[in-house]
């Protein structure tokens, strides 16, 4: 047994540390606290965070001292109350109940300790020791549970200015005024818990407006980035900014520009769908193979799809193995690749031209029976190289066949080119000219038949271009013939004896022939003198019609017609004479018919056994023919 001197002086230093200093709150009151005034917030971090250092205060710290304390469970202890600020307490105050507990606690342990320590025998230096190791794992555990506690509280103190500084942020993003009572330093009146709720409250209709106008903008971005990236465009960084400004003015700024790249993407869609179908109509024509050609070809064909109103839409915006997309690298392909295609069927019409032509022409030339013909020409359609390349083998086909029937060819050309001598007037030095027109058969060859066929082309071309001034002259012809008929005509006075009708027939018969004379007969003598002196500016040659110079003719025409006028003026003084002699003779004598014996003063161009009428320059008002030929021929020579 320990003396009680002993005793007291081994106890009085445990109670005395044990009674003294700043007291912590219990651990289970201050847990039960300050999650019952969180717990009502939103769920967040600190929440969880609170839930933990609920559970670690009151497990770890009653563990501890289980462990000093021996059979004691101090874990399971009596809660110990702590005053609350708003019940008016400073923040310093003590708690008795926690004062005389601790008091109670030590007490209770040093007089166990001591009974143990008599029990096996301790010295005063081996108790000494033992109770130093005690009070500094008591003293380790205060330390760490006031660090744990700062460590809560700073937790407290960094959320709440996040919080703030989030207020901050998006108020200013919203171009709304925060509630300056929520941003001001806490001076102590309300504990860090009910400064973050109250500002969880706030930030709760803050961010609820601000998330809505977020992803908004999110949406709206991602589209413009995407319409962007599928035209190829550069986007302005303007457009990529959803968080410094969160106002529905903002919002409707992107909208206006999501619209703006809405009807740009409409345009360049619209504008590359044409081209592929342009491309793949192109690419149908001249039977192109897509899935043997180009990787552009291949992703040409599979660009355009229908939609569910049998619209073209594009496959895909973007470029793929099988689209080309609508950027405006796609456009500029399908625009040269259209011009590529445009220009290969333009180029093989050409040559299936050519190719029919020469077919064509030879299949007339060599009397190809019709069966072949039509059997040729159901084998081949479209514009595609089958196309071209049977048309080639046919070529010379036909031309093998030319080759075999080579002398006839060249005596046919050869007969057609005497009748085309005869139609064109050709004279006879051109005629000599022609000199493989002499070559004997013996020399005859595929270069000779070329030499005739060019020829005849030359004789051919030549009667086309005769062709209008033939027909001015057969016209000219015509009123010639219709003038002598008229004058005729005004030579029978019994024409004048008809009633009825067939007079006012007569009548309107005569004064259109009277008119076209008049009026027709001058301007056609005008356009052939013009028409006969150009001729004869661009060939260095007189225009002929049956084998005699037309301009000579004209003059032929106009000396007869100017001398049958004179007989007609003489005849008709003379029986003016006649008559006046009878009448001084005072006796009447019917007037017998006159002959008509006359013979026309104007020769025909054309072979016939009765000459025309020529044009009439006198009183027609219409000037000599010789005068006009003179002029026409000033006009060649400048010409020339």
């Amino acid at each position: 047994m320990m003396m009680e001197s002993d005793r007291k002086r081994l106890s009085t230093p445990v109670v005395k540390f044990m009674t003294t200093g700043m007291m912590s709150p219990s651990p289970d009151t201050r847990s039960k606290s300050f999650g019952h005034n969180y717990n009502s917030a939103t769920r967040t971090n600190h929440q969880m965070q609170q839930r933990q250092l609920h559970h670690r205060q009151t497990t770890n710290f009653g563990s501890t001292i289980h462990d000093s304390g021996g059979s004691q469970n101090v874990g399971s202890m009596t809660p110990l109350l702590t005053p609350n600020r708003k019940e008016g307490h400073a923040s310093d105050c003590q708690s008795p109940t926690l004062a005389s507990k601790l008091t109670q606690l030590a007490s209770s342990t040093a007089e166990q300790l001591e009974m143990i320590w008599d029990d096996i025998g301790y010295d005063p230096q081996e108790r000494a020791d033992q109770l130093s190791a005690l009070l500094f794992r008591m003293e380790e555990i205060c330390k760490a549970k006031l660090a744990e506690e700062n460590g809560v509280a700073e937790q407290f103190r960094k959320t709440i200015a996040d919080t703030k500084k989030n207020m901050r942020v998006t108020c200013a993003a919203l171009k709304q005024q925060p509630d300056a009572r929520l941003l001001r330093d806490n001076d102590g009146t309300v504990t860090l818990t009910e400064e973050l709720q109250a500002l969880e409250d706030a930030m709760r209709n803050i961010q609820e407006v601000a998330s809505a106008a977020k992803e908004d903008l999110l949406n709206s971005r991602d589209y413009l980035i995407e319409a962007h990236e599928a035209l190829e465009l550069e986007m302005d960084p303007k457009w990529r900014d959803i968080e410094s400004d969160l106002t529905q003015l903002r919002r409707e700024a992107f909208h206006a520009k999501m619209k703006e790249m809405k009807e740009e993407l409409a345009t360049r869609s619209a504008a590359v769908i044409q081209l592929v179908r342009d491309c793949q109509h192109l690419m149908n024509s001249i039977a192109v193979d897509a899935e043997n050609g180009t990787e552009l070809d291949k992703r040409i064909m599979g660009s355009v799809i229908r939609s569910k109103d049998g619209s073209f839409i594009m496959a895909s915006k973007f470029r793929t193995s099988t689209c080309v997309g609508i950027s405006a690298k796609a456009l500029d392909e399908l625009t040269k690749r259209v011009a590529e295609l445009d220009a290969e069927k333009r180029r093989r019409k050409r040559v299936l031209q050519e190719l029919g032509s020469e077919i064509g022409a030879l299949w007339d030339k060599l009397n190809i029976p019709h069966e072949e013909q039509k059997a040729f020409t159901t084998s081949v359609d479209g514009l595609g190289m089958i196309t071209i390349e049977r048309g080639e083998a046919e070529l010379r086909r036909l031309k093998k066949i030319k080759s075999n029937m080579l002398d006839k060819l060249i005596l046919d050309a050869r007969s057609t080119i005497q009748s085309l001598w005869e139609e064109t007037n050709t004279p006879n030095e051109q005629r000599r000219s022609f000199e493989a027109f002499r070559v004997s058969e013996s020399m005859f060859s595929d270069e000779l038949l070329d030499e005739h066929e060019e020829y005849l082309a030359i004789l051919q071309a030549r009667l086309e271009e005769m062709k209008p001034i033939v027909r001015l002259i057969e016209r000219r012809e015509e009123i010639l013939d219709e003038r002598m008929e008229y004058e005729e005509l005004q030579k029978d006075s019994e024409r004048l004896q008809q009633r009825g009708a067939s007079m006012t027939n007569q009548l309107m018969k005569e004064e259109k022939m009277a008119r076209r004379i008049k009026k027709e007969l001058p301007k056609l003598t005008e356009s052939l003198l013009y028409q006969l002196a150009e001729w004869k500016a661009k060939h260095n040659e007189e225009f002929q019609y049956f084998g005699r110079v037309y301009l000579d003719v004209m003059d032929e025409q106009e000396e007869e017609w100017q001398e049958y006028k004179a007989n007609e003026f003489q005849r008709k003084q003379m029986k003016k004479k006649e008559e006046m002699a009878m009448a001084a003779e005072n006796r009447f004598q019917p007037f017998g018919h006159l002959k008509k014996g006359a013979s026309r003063p104007l020769g025909d161009a054309r072979p016939k056994e009765n000459s025309r009428g020529g044009v009439a320059r006198t009183k027609s008002g219409l000037g000599k023919v010789s005068n006009l030929r003179e002029g026409n021929r000033q006009r060649s020579d400048t010409m020339t």
